[in-house]
């Protein structure tokens, strides 16, 4: 049987925890890291077999692949400290936000050696394992390592490998986009307590709604082509979308998403 693999997650806020309680089951050896006791208690919680410590250096050391899950003013530190502790071979991800792959490369610098580097951003869904997940790989990864970052996001929710040059515009798209379909849901639930419905039944509607929306593009069908077939000639529904339309929701949309980058 394979050795498994260590997995050292440095920081177990939302993201972090999320990613530790996704890969509970003893599939890797996980070691999690917080600031706080009260913070590994809640991660021990979901995740028993993990090993919980204050200190980043013992969790980094000897681990296969290092998740950085700080906050960007945490993350200089955090790096200085786990750096002379690392293993040759070692992957480490970054989720934190801004922290590139050149800054990576420039700060594991003089570690003795050229760890494979990765940009991971996943979206809130990640804690019901429907995270939208984006990876940038360093150029010089070995497949195997591609392939073991596959396994380990894959658990909580969908995984697009992508070009680092694209990583503003999927975040945009994304993870802030999260709050934009949302905000939708919010609005569609105000219009029908408006008519009248109740705003618990409103909202649980509405979401289910959003999720069978979804639903009707797997496989790669284009959503203008779902929305012909709901939408009749003299027809409610385009009386609806021809009021989006004129009070701007493509338009508000696609600034929403370039404001975002």
């Amino acid at each position: 049987m394979p050795e498994k693999k260590k997995i050292a997650i440095l920081g177990a806020g939302n993201m972090g925890g999320a990613i530790a309680a996704s890969l509970a089951g003893g599939e890797y050896d996980l070691a999690v890291t917080a600031s706080s006791a009260a913070t590994l208690d809640k991660v021990r919680e979901v995740c028993p077999e993990a090993v919980c410590s204050l200190s980043n250096a013992e969790a980094a050391e000897g681990a296969d692949v290092v998740i950085l899950a700080v906050k960007p003013y945490v993350a200089p530190e955090v790096v200085r400290e786990i750096r002379m502790c690392l293993k040759p071979g070692v992957t480490v991800v970054s989720v934190v936000a801004g922290l590139t792959l050149s800054a990576l490369a420039e700060a594991f610098a003089g570690c003795g050696f050229t760890p494979g580097f990765a940009r991971v951003i996943p979206n809130t869904a990640i804690r019901n394992g429907k995270s939208v997940t984006f990876i940038s790989p360093s150029d010089d990864m070995e497949e195997d390592d591609i392939e073991t970052l596959l396994s380990v996001f894959s658990k909580s929710g969908k995984v697009f490998f992508v070009a680092e040059k694209d990583m503003a515009a999927c975040t945009a798209l994304s993870s802030c986009g999260i709050a934009f379909f949302l905000r939708f849901i919010r609005a569609a639930v105000e219009g029908a307590v408006e008519l009248g419905l109740s705003p618990r039944f409103a909202t649980e509607v509405a979401a289910f709604t959003a999720e069978g929306a979804a639903s009707l593009l797997e496989g790669g069908n284009h959503p203008e082509a779902e929305i012909d077939k709901v939408t009749t000639p003299g027809g409610l529904t385009i009386r609806g979308l021809n009021e989006l339309e004129r009070n701007g929701l493509t338009a508000a949309v696609v600034a929403a998403l370039k404001a975002s980058v």
